[in-house]
Order: C-alpha cells, then sequence, then structure tokens
C-alpha cells in the first residue's frame, strides 16, 4: 500500500510530480472519491507535469478528452454515463490498452470493461483543502506502481 498526504494544492501538485515521473505508457487509472474529492485538479497537476501544455478540463459531457503532452493521455469522465453499455460508443481497446496512458473518473461506472490491471488511486477528502491519496496494491500494475514510487 502507498499513501501520500496533502495538506493543501501544493502538496497535491507535488505528488502529481512524483507520479508522473513513476507512470509508464501503457498505464489506466482510476481516480476514485466522492465528488469534491479533486479528481479533476489532480487530473490538471498531473498532465501538466506529463507535458500537456494545453487548460485541462473534465470530460462531462463527451466523456473523453484526447491531449498531448509528453505522449497522448485520454481523460475520461464517466459520471453522467446511464448505462456502462455506452462504453461500446468507444474505442474501448485505444482507451484501455493505450499507447499512452489513460485516466478515469467515475471509473466503477463502467466495471465489466475496465482493464485487469487498472491502477486506482483512492482520494479521501480529510479537510477542506486537505487529501489522503491511497494506492492498495490490488494488482501487478498497481504494485509495479508503489515499488517506483517508494
Amino acid at each position: 500500500m502507498y499513501k501520500f498526504n496533502s495538506n493543501n494544492l501544493e502538496d497535491t501538485n507535488e505528488f502529481a510530480k512524483i507520479l508522473s515521473k513513476a507512470l509508464t505508457k501503457g498505464s489506466v487509472i482510476s481516480l476514485v472519491g466522492d465528488m469534491g474529492a479533486g479528481k479533476t485538479t489532480f487530473t490538471q497537476y498531473l498532465l501538466k507535469h506529463l507535458g500537456v501544455l494545453d487548460y485541462v478540463t473534465s470530460p462531462t459531457f463527451s466523456l473523453v478528452n484526447t491531449y498531448h503532452g509528453n505522449f497522448e493521455i485520454n481523460h475520461l469522465d464517466l459520471y453522467r454515463m446511464e448505462n456502462e453499455v455506452e462504453m461500446e460508443t468507444l474505442d474501448i481497446d485505444l482507451l484501455f490498452y493505450p499507447d499512452g496512458l489513460t485516466i478515469i473518473e467515475w471509473a466503477e461506472r463502467a466495471k465489466s470493461y475496465l482493464p485487469r490491471n487498472l491502477i486506482e488511486i483512492h482520494i479521501e477528502k480529510i479537510t477542506d483543502t486537505g487529501r489522503e491519496f491511497t494506492i492498495l496494491g490490488n494488482n501487478r500494475e498497481e504494485k509495479r506502481l508503489i515499488e517506483r514510487l517508494q
């Protein structure tokens, strides 16, 4: 298990920087947290550290935004998805087995479509500005990432 405690946005940005150096191409990341936990804010910081110069917004209505930084990054927000079968309208092979990186908010809404070695980063709101980031190490990819983070 890996935990990172953030007291403010600067700490969250620092964790995004640390994570950006540990990620590898082909990773699929699920950001798990309640509404307002900071999933999109964290994604903005992470993409900045991965070389994305564009302003990063949550693809709440389009489902997917694609950015280009050090490599291609797909950002999904499945919050408004009413039925997981809607995933079939997307290029699942490209998104879940990317050449670059895929980050998913509200991935639990498409559970049966998710890859087995999904990296889940849990974000818990501790205070108004404090967050706890946790990676449990439940699969091969999470374990590899935790090793690179330590």
